[in-house]
């Protein structure tokens, strides 16, 4: 009988430090919020972080879009993307010098004249080229179109 209730206490035992050692007793979380990936884990080409700066300022656009349309005095940046080292060489597929092209043209017409229209012939540039190469940036560049369907539009859109 003795022997018994050893076994039956060590089991217990065991079955109570099993049990505690499963449980969670970090500090509960309280800050729910979405966090973004880093950009890159790896060196970023001077393609990608051209590609990562005018996503920037076609959001500053598309915030004065949202917040009434007034773009005067806004522009974005022209590069030459056909001079910047991409990610790698299956980044230049056939066509990327015109896509390229179309695209420096998009953006001086927005640069000229700052309109929904010319920032919108922008964001097609965008989609353009990442449909032929570089799928991956797809679904970001998509929050970026003017006007943008089926979301609140006071929504973030990172």
């Amino acid at each position: 009988m003795k022997c018994a209730t050893c076994w039956t206490i060590l089991s217990a035992l065991l079955v109570t430090v099993f049990l505690l050692s499963c449980a969670d007793f970090a500090e509960p979380v309280t800050d729910r919020s979405p966090r973004l990936a880093p950009a890159q884990p790896n060196r970023t080409s001077d393609l990608a972080q051209a590609m990562r700066d005018i996503d920037l300022e076609l959001q500053d656009v598309r915030a004065a879009l949202v917040a009434g349309g007034d773009l005067s005095g806004m522009g974005l940046t022209e590069y030459n993307f056909l001079a910047l080292q991409p990610t790698d060489s299956t980044m230049l597929v056939d066509g990327f010098q015109a896509l390229s092209m179309a695209f420096s043209s998009h953006v001086s017409a927005f640069n000229q004249t700052p309109s929904a229209e010319t920032y919108s012939a922008v964001v097609g540039g965008c989609v353009s080229c990442h449909q032929k190469a570089c799928p991956g940036p797809l679904e970001r560049i998509a929050k970026r179109q003017w006007p943008l369907l089926g979301v609140n539009e006071g929504a973030q859109t990172d």
